[in-house]
């Protein structure tokens, strides 16, 4: 090895000089980015290697750690299977546990506002045969129950007691062949007798051709087979086609269309009257507008008409109630009103009002106060008018109205009794001369009322003269 350092010694030499030149030209030059260009190459030179060294790192932590966590795994999902599982029992139970506390609610409501005397009962079994359909109940003779009784539920009529045990009874389905029951339509009150078709649906016979029978209507008992009271809902009309003497009439029953787990026995029953059909053009109900609501700004503690003249008009109108166009004919009939015109009553040829013509608190602000509206009525003034001056005693003002006149001149003393006239008798008491009138101008009429609106004041009684004592 020396000898070879020895015998290239030049060389290594000038290879050594010229990589440290290299090398510190390269860390004094810098690129672009103000970065040395010996730490660029640096840099390159370390990533791949730093890159595949955290690879490997990563991959063997991250195998490590997945086998220490799912270890359990499989214990973990067995749980939780079982937990879900249970969930799912529980869920149901409560599902059944709330429609049964439904139902009940629904029969002790239907018992509550039917007259008929029932007891509640629950369906323990079925019984099927060839072509008939039966139910069991858990109620017997000991709790009432006999047989030919009716068995329903608020949906609708469900059977009648076929057998009775002491603990237990058997009913017939309405679906039976040989169930039957006397029906009613619920619009035309058309008669029929149900019977049962041995599947999910029945029939109705003895509906004469003609009678007017619709598909979707209601029938319910009549009450003349004397099992079931008048009233009660069976079903559904689902086709009716005419016949030569009769209707066929198909009805899905409502009682049994569920299958009902609790029924009710009717132990005395009463007849009802049947709920009278919807009408097919009911009306339709519409919310009022939305710019009724609204309310004038008026302190309820305020009239607003308190100190306002017969004529007029209120400082604070009262909304109208009512959608926009009874608000418009609302102002209209006012503007009529206005206008003194009657509506309804004119001739042909009669003018119209005229109903852009602007009535204070109708379509425009109201006047202020001392003018005068359109319509003629004058808003009450902010004073009271002044006195107007008197005038001289017996003058005339300028409506004819005269002024107070002059008190009248005292009488003169009578003489002394027993004096005698200048041409009486001895012994006789002159009689005084009377007073003369005062002349006075034309008096107005008392309680006439002049161009100010003054009333002329009647004049004064004349005194009567004093009659001397006799002596």
């Amino acid at each position: 090895m020396e000898s070879i350092f020895y015998r290239y010694r030049n060389i290594t030499v000038l290879v050594v000089a010229i990589s440290a030149q290299i090398v510190l030209l390269a860390w004094q030059v810098k690129g672009n980015n103000d970065v040395p260009l010996m730490r660029v190459w640096a840099i390159t030179a370390v990533t791949p290697v730093a890159s595949a060294i955290e690879s490997a790192r990563n991959g063997t932590t991250g195998f490590f750690g997945n086998y220490f966590e799912l270890r359990n795994a499989r214990e973990q999902s067995r749980q939780l299977r079982g937990e879900v599982d249970r969930l799912r029992v529980e869920n149901q139970l409560l599902k059944n546990e709330l429609a049964s506390a439904q139902r009940a609610e629904a029969l002790a409501g239907f018992q509550a506002r039917t007259p008929s005397k029932m007891i509640g009962a629950r369906v323990i079994g079925t019984t099927s045969g060839v072509g008939g359909k039966s139910v069991l109940i858990d109620r017997g003779s000991t709790s009432g129950v006999r047989k030919g009784m009716a068995v329903v539920t608020p949906d609708g009529i469900v059977g009648r007691v076929l057998a009775v045990y002491p603990f237990a009874s058997q009913v017939l389905s309405v679906t039976d062949p040989g169930f039957a029951a006397g029906v009613e339509s619920q619009r035309n009150h058309v008669h029929g007798v149900l019977k049962g078709l041995g599947n999910e649906t029945a029939k109705v016979d003895y509906v004469p051709t003609g009678q007017k029978i619709e598909t979707g209507e209601m029938f319910y008992t009549s009450g003349e087979d004397r099992i079931f009271p008048r009233g009660l809902p069976v079903g559904k009309v689902t086709s009716v086609q005419e016949g030569t003497n009769f209707q066929d009439i198909s009805v899905q029953p409502s009682g049994v269309e569920s299958a009902p787990e609790e029924v009710l026995v009717i132990l005395d029953p009463i007849h009802q009257d049947i709920p009278e059909a919807p009408a097919a053009d009911a009306p339709v109900f519409l919310a009022p507008d939305v710019n009724s609501d609204a309310k004038p700004d008026v302190n309820p503690d305020v009239n607003p008409d308190a100190d306002a003249g017969p004529g007029a008009a209120s400082p604070h109108p009262a909304a109208a109630k009512g959608t926009q166009a009874d608000q418009l004919l609302d102002q209209y009939r006012k503007i009529g009103d206005a206008q003194k015109h009657v509506f309804g009553e004119g001739a042909p040829g009669t003018p119209t009002p005229n109903f852009n013509l602007k009535v204070p608190g109708v379509n425009a602000p109201l006047a202020p106060a001392g003018s005068s509206g359109a319509t003629g009525t004058t808003a009450r003034p902010s004073a009271a008018p002044k006195p107007l001056p008197t005038a001289p005693a017996g003058t005339s003002g300028a409506t004819g109205a005269i002024a107070k006149p002059p008190a009248a001149k005292a009488t003169p003393a009578a003489p002394p009794a027993g004096a005698a006239g200048a041409s009486g008798a001895p012994g006789t008491t002159a009689r005084p001369p009377a007073p003369k009138p005062l002349p006075t101008a034309p008096l107005a009429p008392a309680g006439t009322i002049g161009a100010t609106g003054i009333t002329a004041r009647p004049p004064a009684p004349k005194p009567t003269p004093a009659t001397p004592p006799q002596p």
